[in-house]
């Protein structure tokens, strides 16, 4: 049963992140005149539609999704040559829109995922009524036979700071040191201040099949402070910044080759979002904002499939004033499309290894 819910939860929050950001483009789309043949919530075979002034809305078999036609579209899924494209004026086509214009109908999708991310953030902050304190990396209660009873640690002992060999890392909380030991897996050797002693440990990390994560083998303790409701602005967007930017060291972290064994794709989403849901509403809400700006802020990567990347082409043809061929972009985000489906593969045969 649990299973089903989360199934559920996963193709309703998914649904809902890219609908948004579609709509994001359509909006502004729409503002600046461009010309929007379908706008449709899931992917698929027809089953419902219904004529706007100039839209068709639809809904379609596959509840995952949503994408919205714009007539000018250079990315090769268009032939000039179908009927509602023949006798449509240019300058109802993006393509033919001031370059500052196509840029705004491309980032509003991620401006929408990064708006709804925000909401829920601060919907969750002032619902919760309350602030946990981020932890000090101080061990509050070993658990028996596991990474830090085997390299000796005790209660109380603060862990000043932390290398493989190559990297050091001091951490002020301890999501840092979580945070920091998931591109670090390998066993560190740890200063630990125990009172007035200050000494050195070698301690192995060890990986949860079951979240996919890596843990020193000890509970932390945290404080917990109750808040006005309406400081809920104030915290929601600490937490979302504090969420972005933690995603912005992770895509470092995979440019530079380190934690692609950590790689989810839909599969392993999927079975965090089925533990979300077990966990309460708070936990699922949490993850679907995590998700959202997630999407968001990798749309905004400089890949030409992506909205960042169609952004850095029309940036590109700004500075050299001239036009890039329509062929060559299409050959370019078809590569880079090509490159982001491997990379979709790798993720989901991440998922799968997991699950056995």
């Amino acid at each position: 049963m649990n299973l089903i819910i989360g199934l559920i939860a996963f193709v309703f929050m998914l649904s809902v992140i890219i609908v948004i950001h579609e709509l994001g483009h359509f909006l502004v789309a729409r503002h600046f005149g461009v010309y929007c043949k379908e706008f449709s919530i899931g992917m698929g075979p027809l089953l419902y539609e219904k004529q706007g002034k100039e839209t068709q809305f639809s809904i379609r078999a596959i509840p995952f999704g949503g994408f919205v036609m714009m007539a000018g579209e250079e990315d090769g899924s268009q032939d000039e040559e179908e009927d509602w494209l023949k006798d449509l004026d240019e300058s109802r086509r993006l393509n033919f829109k001031p370059r500052w214009q196509q840029i705004c109908v491309m980032v509003a999708g991620v401006v929408m995922n990064i708006l709804l991310a925000w909401v829920l953030y601060i919907g969750l902050a002032m619902a919760q009524g309350y602030v946990v304190e981020d932890p000090l990396p101080v061990v509050y209660e070993i658990i028996p036979g596991q990474a830090a009873d085997q390299a000796g640690l005790q209660e109380g002992d603060h862990i000043l700071k932390v290398t493989d060999g190559l990297d050091v890392l001091e951490p002020e909380t301890q999501y840092d040191l979580l945070e920091w030991i998931q591109y670090h897996p390998e066993e560190l050797q740890a200063t630990v201040q125990r009172q007035d002693e200050v000494f050195e440990v070698s301690i192995q990390p060890e990986k949860d099949e079951e979240t996919n994560t890596y843990s020193l083998g000890y509970v932390v303790s945290a404080n917990a402070h109750y808040v006005p409701w309406y400081t809920g602005f104030y915290y929601g967007t600490m937490d979302m910044l504090e969420s972005g930017t933690s995603i912005y060291r992770a895509l470092g972290h995979l440019i530079q080759g380190e934690g692609l064994q950590n790689l989810s794709g839909p599969v392993g989403i999927a079975q965090v979002t089925t533990q979300a849901t077990t966990q309460g509403l708070d936990s699922y809400i949490s993850l679907f904002a995590m998700i959202s700006l997630n999407i968001g802020i990798f749309n905004l990567l400089p890949i030409p499939a992506m909205d960042g990347g169609r952004i850095l082409i029309l940036i590109l043809e700004k500075i050299f004033r001239r036009k890039i061929s329509t062929r060559v972009v299409e050959n370019v985000i078809m590569v880079s499309f090509i490159l982001l489906i491997g990379l979709f593969l790798f993720a989901t045969y991440n998922d799968i290894l997991r699950l056995f």
